[in-house]
C-alpha cells in the first residue's frame, strides 16, 4: 500500500535533478550535421536497405520429424 501523505521524492525525479544542476555546462556536438561527414547515412556504408539482404531471415531448427507428412 501506499502512503498518500509520503513526502519522499521518488528516485528517479530525483536522479533527473542531480544530473541537470547546471545545464549551461552542457555542451552537445556540432551545430549542424553535414550528410556528407555523417557515416551514419553515407549509402556505401548503409547496407540496410539492399535488396539482396532483404531476404535474410530466421530459418527453422530441423526438427524430430513432427513436420513430415505422414507415411501409409
Amino acid at each position: 500500500m501506499k502512503n498518500k501523505d509520503s513526502k519522499k521524492k521518488p528516485f528517479f525525479a530525483s536522479f533527473l535533478e542531480k544530473q541537470l544542476q547546471d545545464p549551461e555546462k552542457i555542451k552537445g556536438g556540432a551545430n549542424v550535421t553535414i550528410a556528407s561527414q555523417d557515416t551514419v547515412t553515407k549509402p556505401a556504408v548503409d547496407t540496410v536497405t539492399k535488396p539482396i539482404y532483404d531476404m535474410a531471415q530466421t530459418m527453422k531448427y530441423p526438427s524430430d520429424g513432427d513436420d513430415d507428412s505422414p507415411s501409409i
